[in-house]
This record gives C-alpha cells, sequence and structure tokens, in this order.
C-alpha cells in the first residue's frame, strides 16, 4: 500500500493514508514502538529494493504508522472453511453413498489473510448485527440476515455476537482488538442471553428461574445504574419484554415478577431471578467443574481416536449433572451436546448422534 501510494502518486514527500480511521493516540507505547520499527524497517526496505531516494525522516515514519494502524483497525479477515475431516469431500455438491460410512467432522472458519476493503471495511460494529460477510475467493461479499428498513443501520460483527460470549468478554476482546467500547443496543442493555448463558439454574427442578454468579450479578447491576444516570429510564426494555421472557417463562412474566427481577439484580448472589429461592453456588460450581472435566476427556478421547464405553458413560452421567446445575440454555449444556454427539457418531451410533444435535441446536437457537 506504501509503494502503491508512492510509484502510483510519484510523489516521494507525502505518503496518501487512507480514508479510515485509526486510534493511534490509544495504543499501548510497546505497541507505538513495534510500528516504529516497522516503519524504519519498511523505509529502508523500499529504498533497497525500488531504488527510491526515501527520506527516513519523524514525519516520513509517522506517516508510514498511520497506515499500519489503519490496515490493523479496518482489515477484514479473508477466511474460508475447513474441516477437521481428512476424508471429507472437497466438492460442496458431492454427497456420500450409503456405503462410505458416517463421520464426526468439525467446520471451522481459518483466516488466510487480512484485507483491506474501501467500502466493506467502513461498516460499523454491532454485538447483533444485521448484515453477513463472506468470501468467494478474495472477493467479499455482503448480506443481509433480516429484513431491513431504509435509513437503518447495516451493521456487521467484528468478534463474537450475542450469544456466543456474555456481554463482558464482547467488551473486552474489542477494546483489546480495536481500542473502542462497544455500545450498541446488544451492550447497552441487560439482554437476555447475556443472563442465560453462564446461568445456573434454581434449586427447584419444577422452576424454570435462573441464578447468576458473582461476576454477572455486579455487572448486570452496574449497567443497570449507568442506564439510569443516563436518563435511558427505557434501557432495560429488551430485557423486561414478556415476549423475549416468554421463550424461558412461558408468558408468566407480569410486573410484579419484573420487580422481584430488579430487586434480585442488586441482591446478594445465589437468588433465582424467577421464585427467589437461594442456592449454594460453591456446591453448584464444584459439581459443574468436575462435570466440565469428564466431558473434556471424552473429547480427548474423541482426538485420540481412544473412545471407550466408560468415558461415554462418564459423559452422559456429567451431562444429566450439567443439566440440573446450569440454565436449560446455558451454553456449556450446548457444547457438552456436541461433544456427546460426535462421540457417538463416532462409534456408529447416529440416533443418538442426531438427538444430542438437536439438543444443542434447540440450546443456541435460543441463545
Amino acid at each position: 500500500m506504501v509503494v502503491k501510494s508512492l510509484v502510483q502518486g510519484r510523489d516521494l514527500v507525502e505518503i496518501k493514508a487512507l480514508d479510515l480511521s485509526y486510534r493511534y493516540t490509544e495504543l499501548a507505547v510497546e505497541v507505538k514502538l513495534e510500528l516504529c520499527i516497522y516503519a524504519i524497517v519498511l523505509l529502508v526496505c523500499l529504498q533497497h529494493s525500488l531504488s527510491l531516494d526515501l527520506p527516513v525522516n519523524p514525519y516520513f515514519v509517522y506517516q508510514i504508522m498511520i497506515i499500519m494502524c489503519q490496515i490493523r483497525h479496518n482489515s477484514m479477515a479473508i477466511i474460508r472453511m475447513k474441516s477437521s475431516d481428512p476424508n471429507a469431500p472437497q466438492d460442496p455438491n458431492r454427497k456420500f453413498s450409503s456405503d462410505e460410512g458416517a463421520s464426526a467432522t468439525t467446520i471451522e472458519q481459518v483466516s488466510i489473510g487480512p484485507a483491506i476493503y474501501a467500502v466493506g471495511s467502513l461498516f460499523n460494529h454491532s454485538c447483533r448485527p444485521n448484515i453477513h460477510a463472506y468470501f468467494l475467493a478474495c472477493t467479499l461479499y455482503i448480506r443481509t440476515t433480516e429484513l431491513v428498513e431504509a435509513g437503518c443501520s447495516l451493521e456487521l460483527s467484528y468478534g463474537p455476537q450475542v450469544g456466543q460470549q456474555n456481554c463482558q468478554d464482547r467488551l473486552k476482546f474489542l477494546e483489546e482488538k480495536y481500542y473502542f467500547r462497544c455500545q450498541c443496543g446488544s451492550c447497552s442493555v441487560v439482554n437476555l442471553s447475556d443472563l442465560v448463558l453462564s446461568a445456573f439454574h434454581c434449586v427447584h427442578p419444577q422452576c424454570s428461574g435462573m441464578l447468576l454468579d458473582t461476576f454477572d450479578i455486579k455487572s448486570k447491576s452496574e449497567k443497570l445504574k449507568q442506564s439510569r444516570h443516563a436518563g435511558d429510564f427505557y434501557s432495560l426494555e429488551p430485557y423486561v419484554q414478556v415476549e423475549k421472557l416468554g421463550d424461558l417463562y412461558a408468558g408468566e412474566m407480569d410486573h410484579n415478577a419484573l420487580a422481584k427481577i430488579y430487586s434480585s439484580l442488586r441482591a446478594s448472589v445465589g437468588f433465582c431471578l424467577k421464585c427467589g429461592s437461594h442456592c449454594d453456588l460453591e456446591y453448584s460450581r464444584l459439581m459443574v467443574s468436575e462435570a466440565l472435566g469428564n466431558i473434556e476427556r471424552l473429547r480427548h478421547g474423541i482426538v485420540r481416536k481412544e473412545l471407550s464405553s466408560s468415558l461415554l458413560s462418564d459423559a452422559l452421567e456429567s451431562l444429566d449433572q450439567l443439566r440440573r446445575m446450569l440454565h436449560a440454555y446455558n451454553k456449556s449444556i450446548a457444547e457438552a451436546e456436541d461433544s456427546i454427539a460426535q462421540a457417538f457418531c463416532f462409534i456408529g451410533e447416529l440416533q443418538c448422534a442426531i438427538k444430542h444435535c438437536k439438543s444443542s441446536i434447540q440450546i443456541l437457537e435460543k441463545l
């Protein structure tokens, strides 16, 4: 990009920066030093490779550092889909024949390099985006994921979205990588998905309520205070709307129940947000940790192709334990269901694998 600016512009005095934002002043001193060294090395390399009489002075170095900042903060990762199964068909239109057997295949997005797009790099971020970016070769395509009315902003996600990570983890990721604090609609309110993502189950089996951990309670309470101080009295609307909570509480939420939620969020931890029952979270954490350990051992067994009946049996018992201890839509349950589905697929029990896959999908759809 620097060479293009120099050679095509025939200007060895000024490097034209991109028309994109950058946050140089917010970078750590160590990062600025790193960029400075890169810029000097790049100038020296260009002098030798292009035989250009480039001035290695502070102003020229700073111009290149700004371009590097713009690339870091605005580049988009070009990705391709990769299968973990070396025997998986490469032709997307090809179908398995009935005698090829079954295999548990993990599909993941792999970054093959960053790129700057004049238009694509201008889209703002949202943790609940309404557009999706994808690639065919190196060509960037943008598609809406919902009906977008004229005049509404088109926003994509720079990282984890609602339902993938809780609000605190999303904010931390965006601040560390892109140097801004997200203020999208999903990060400015108490979001239902953020609550249930890592919530515990009420001690009463018949109650569908949730219990939040210490950090969750504090963070949600702080968000409530910030909303009130800002005079945004309707900022809790997405959380308290009956239709959104209806999927969890079967439309039982009324104004009295909402008042209980407010008081619970400001109370001590370990109380069900629906019925107010108390739970010993320390014991629950211990049991959940033990169960997740068994699920992790199952994953290692699948990777090593050493899947014993005892491993699978322990994992199934642990899944039942997670269901008792964690909220029905806790993401850890979905991940455990995935691992067990993969194990059943590995041993050829496809119907059992399908059942656990469906259970995982139902949770992820709720989130």
